[in-house]
């Protein structure tokens, strides 16, 4: 249990357990190792500074892979999530990604699917923020577009951070597949209320305005692909059709390989 200190002592206190601990690691002690770690992270936590908790954190976990070997890592696992959170409280999101990367892998090997998922989602999320990160930081140094160095390089980041913020809203990195379903909904819904007032679409009756729900059912069939016939879009409402319909080639097989891969894991 740690013991009340003042604001100042704090730091301290934490760079002495921090030094006893990595004596202990030179020594062998490897338990003992980890736990100065980890209470030298929880009072820089305290003192508000996350890097140095983070890498106490890190190398609590560390020491306590070097004991356990293949043995159950939980703790190890622990550490590693709680040292990429402190790293992303200082906005180090490469540090913090290789943690939640980390602790993905030892919660997958203690079959925590839950925690697994969260980890892996967080580490593909800190990636983005990595590569937005990396396209903004010569702006901010140079105030200029032109005078950016390594332009090709942050023009590259760029595409990735944009493809990372797709890959996020549209199913989760996998790991949210019901955001998919979401989003295929919501496509439906526009569609639908796009076929309601446009006036564009060829019923028995003719061409007519349809009403929504009468949309509703048109944008259904179109976004499944099935294209009975009896609501023929004219026009303008053509290329709503034709982009719905490949929406729907793609959300639809996304949303089943998301859903799949997630609840196999968890009840594997």
């Amino acid at each position: 249990m740690k013991p009340n200190l003042a604001l100042g002592e704090l730091v301290p206190k934490a760079t002495s357990l921090e030094r006893q601990a990595h004596q202990l690691h030179s020594e062998k002690k490897a338990e003992e190792a980890s736990t100065a770690y980890a209470e030298a992270a929880s009072l820089y936590q305290e003192a508000g500074e996350p890097m140095k908790a983070a890498y106490c954190f890190s190398s609590a976990a560390t020491c306590w892979n070097i004991r356990t070997g293949w043995q159950p890592l939980r703790r190890a696992a622990q550490w590693n999530e709680s040292a990429a959170h402190e790293a992303l409280k200082a906005k180090d999101y490469e540090y913090a990604r290789a943690h939640f990367h980390e602790a993905a892998i030892l919660y997958e090997k203690e079959g925590d699917a839950g925690k697994y998922s969260a980890c892996f989602y967080h580490s593909k999320r800190t990636d983005g923020r990595l590569q937005w990160s990396f396209f903004w930081q010569g702006l901010k140094e140079r105030g200029d577009f032109r005078a950016a160095i390594n332009w090709k390089e942050r023009c590259a980041a760029l595409g990735r951070g944009v493809v990372n913020e797709l890959n996020c809203l549209v199913w989760g990195y996998g790991e949210r597949p019901f955001r998919t379903f979401a989003f295929g909904f919501s496509v439906v819904i526009l569609c639908a209320l796009f076929y309601w007032i446009s006036g564009q679409i060829q019923t028995a009756e003719g061409l007519r305005r349809i009403s929504f729900w009468e949309g509703f059912y048109m944008s259904v069939v179109t976004y499944t692909t099935v294209g009975f016939g009896d609501y023929l879009p004219v026009g303008w409402a053509r290329i709503f059709a034709m982009l719905e319909a490949s929406l729907g080639i793609f959300l639809a097989p996304l949303f089943l390989v998301g859903l799949t891969r997630r609840y196999l894991r968890m009840y594997r």
